[in-house]
């Protein structure tokens, strides 16, 4: 699994979106099939913009079945339908389970 961090240097918008698009094709150059992408809780300010795009082109990039779905972080939970029919959840590392993180966002390819 890649892990990429797209919101610790101030990006933009802009930035973050291109980040995202770089990550999935270095997941995809790897041949692996889960991307771990840190975007920051998206409470406020400038991380609510970058994680609000960040999942509406990820809703996009699903609908042209270019990924194969995504799963926040704090929908890590067995008992989250999110997280039930999200088809690479055997391939999160089991340590992840013990803190949910809202600020990451796993994609499957």
């Amino acid at each position: 699994m890649l892990t990429r961090d797209i919101h610790s240097n101030n990006e933009t918008v802009s930035v973050a979106l291109y980040e995202l698009k770089v990550s999935i094709d270095l997941t995809r150059h790897d041949r692996d099939k889960l991307l771990c992408l840190i975007t920051g809780y998206g409470s406020s300010g400038k991380t609510h913009k970058i994680k609000t795009a960040i999942i509406e082109k990820l809703d996009e990039l699903k609908a042209k079945k270019q990924i194969k779905g995504y799963l926040l972080g704090s929908e890590l939970d067995i008992f989250n339908l999110n997280y039930q029919n999200f088809s690479h959840k055997d391939k999160i590392p089991k340590s992840d389970f013990n803190r949910p993180n809202p600020g990451i966002i796993y994609i499957g390819l």
